[in-house]
């Protein structure tokens, strides 16, 4: 999971980014399981590195979905939804500077993962946000 973004490294987005930002989190495929009234869309800040990515945190509204972050890149078509999850976020995804930006932590790229280690659950885009059991 990610620790506190630094606010020195980050800008907040507009208004018109922040609305466009919350709608692509909604609109997502990996969102598309969870009702978007059972979670909200907040924390949201921008790379002072590269503003056309974003960071943002989904905190429940409901007992039964747990919290989930999520990272957001905005191109041609507008911001969409490029990662979502609680553990590696980001990595293979956003550049370096960005990563840095967010104080999200990534495997060095030479580390080999141990063969007896399971895959982390949320390590690659997710379809929705975790579920509690």
């Amino acid at each position: 999971m990610a620790t506190s973004v630094r606010e020195s490294d980050t800008v907040p987005p507009s208004a018109a980014d922040a609305a466009a930002i919350v709608r692509a989190v909604k609109a997502s495929p990996y969102t598309s399981a969870v009702p978007a009234n059972q979670y909200e869309v907040t924390g949201t800040v921008l790379a002072s590195s590269d503003p056309t990515w974003a960071y943002t945190e989904l905190h429940p509204t409901v007992e039964d979905v747990d919290r989930a972050e999520g990272v957001l890149h905005r191109g041609t078509g507008g911001w969409e939804l490029v990662q979502l999850g609680t553990y590696e976020l980001g990595c293979g995804v956003a550049p370096e500077a960005v990563l840095r930006d967010f104080r999200l932590a990534c495997p060095p790229p030479d580390a080999a993962p141990e063969a007896d280690a399971p895959a982390a659950p949320d390590a690659a885009p997710a379809t929705e946000p975790a579920r509690s059991a």
